[in-house]
């Protein structure tokens, strides 16, 4: 899915949490969903940068820190384990399991070392919720994403089975994307009313939010006609590059003086000009 898509649908699934575990908490809550905002963007690392500055410029800043610091280290990683050479590049990277984990990991090392220079220990809860918000936000990043045509490869680089839908976000005549930010803010605004009213507060409460977060995401895969690609062969991606080679041009000059039938047996006979 785009940008927009994905930010829209996280935020709402954060706000049918955030209800149930933090509602009266609104620094908790501003860092559960600037986290979440975060992580619903980190893994799409071949965004293009947009023309001018708008609030696109932001979440394309946001992936750079994808693209030029974490799937580099991520190359690496599974270099030094598996001993095959992995593009940068790859978009499968950041859209699996182990691939969000490692990014949650390097992201999490960046956050607590700046939140150790510039903050106390006592406001370290920020920083935690932070995190969890982005570990969510990418978390339903692969679930959304799972349900477009590209699909995600949740196991890669260890088995490139690929999980699909059959959605193109970019399709503005498929109103399924619209028909998830419904049944979403509903879900949202069902919610957060009960809690507003006093009804469900507290613990109770964590359970039938989970159910409406997952009544969301299983409408979105039921919506969508996911299947299973199975491909268990891992290759060596960097190895498949082929640089195009170009051949010289072979230029032919007949001699006008003598006699073009010079074909025989399949072999050439040129005449140089003296």
């Amino acid at each position: 899915m785009i940008t927009r898509h994905h930010v829209t649908l996280v935020i709402l699934c954060t706000a049918i949490l955030c209800s149930a575990l933090v509602p009266f908490d609104p620094v908790l809550i501003l860092g559960i969903c600037l986290g979440a905002c975060t992580g619903a963007i980190l893994p799409d690392i071949q965004m293009k940068k947009p023309q001018g500055v708008q609030i696109r410029t932001i979440a394309w800043m946001i992936t750079r820190f994808s693209r030029i610091i974490c799937t580099p280290l991520i190359c690496r990683l599974y270099h030094a384990f598996s001993g095959h050479t992995f593009q940068p590049k790859d978009k499968r990277l950041t859209h699996s399991v182990p691939g969000i984990l490692l990014l949650w990991t390097i992201v999490a090392a960046f956050l607590f070392i700046a939140s150790l220079i510039l903050l106390n220990s006592t406001a370290m809860y920020f920083p935690v919720a932070l995190l969890c918000g982005v570990m969510l936000g990418m978390v339903l990043h692969l679930v959304e994403d799972l349900c477009t045509r590209k699909g995600i490869t949740p196991l890669f680089p260890f088995s490139t089975t690929r999980i699909s839908g059959s959605i193109r976000p970019c399709d503005t005549s498929d109103r399924r994307i619209a028909q998830f930010h419904f049944y979403h803010c509903s879900v949202a605004g069902i919610i957060i009313g009960f809690q507003f009213l006093g009804n469900g507060q507290g613990i109770s409460s964590v359970p039938v939010c989970l159910f409406a977060l997952g009544s969301c995401m299983g409408m979105m895969i039921w919506s969508s006609d996911v299947s299973i690609t199975a491909e268990h062969i891992i290759r060596d991606w960097a190895a498949e590059i082929r640089t195009p080679i170009q051949l010289d041009t072979l230029i032919v000059q007949e001699n006008p003086g003598r006699s073009s039938s010079r074909l025989m047996m399949g072999v050439y006979y040129f005449n140089k000009r003296e």
